[in-house]
């Protein structure tokens, strides 16, 4: 089991966003030790979000290290009550799988609210690799 402390990442809505093709989300996380630029579109009522290595100074992304597509969190309950309110901190607003060559993580973004606005904090659980056929295909941005 991975370090809670270590595998997490925060991630905010792109305030500069200036073609479609450019991703509504970016942020960084922190897995295994290892740094990583994070790229979110909303697809289809679904985050699909895409890890890669820091850019440093150059101005185009490297090629993508982790893949995957977050589902949203089920509706909340219309009742409110302090329960509801305590429920709300633990449930995640997305969840899913990301995959690599050689790992995958289960993903859980919890929005949270900011002085510059709302954003999401990543927490990332390794989990068995799904077999080749089981992986959700996933599109690039240009398609």
């Amino acid at each position: 089991m991975s370090n809670a402390t270590q595998d997490r990442g925060k991630l905010f809505e792109h305030a500069q966003k200036q073609k479609p093709s450019q991703p509504g989300f970016h942020g960084e996380c922190t897995i295994d030790g290892r740094t990583y630029e994070i790229r979110g579109w909303i697809r289809e009522e679904q985050l699909a979000i895409s890890l890669a290595p820091p850019r440093g100074d150059k101005n185009t992304f490297p090629p993508d290290v982790f893949r995957g597509v977050l589902d949203p969190a089920p509706a909340k309950s219309a009742r409110p009550g302090k329960r509801d309110q305590s429920s709300a901190e633990t449930t995640p607003a997305w969840s899913g799988d990301i995959v690599s060559d050689d790992a995958a993580y289960r993903v859980r973004a919890f929005e949270k609210q900011g002085k510059s606005g709302v954003y999401f904090t990543l927490s990332f659980e390794r989990i068995e690799k799904p077999a080749e056929d089981d992986a959700s295909s996933w599109e690039s941005p240009e398609a």
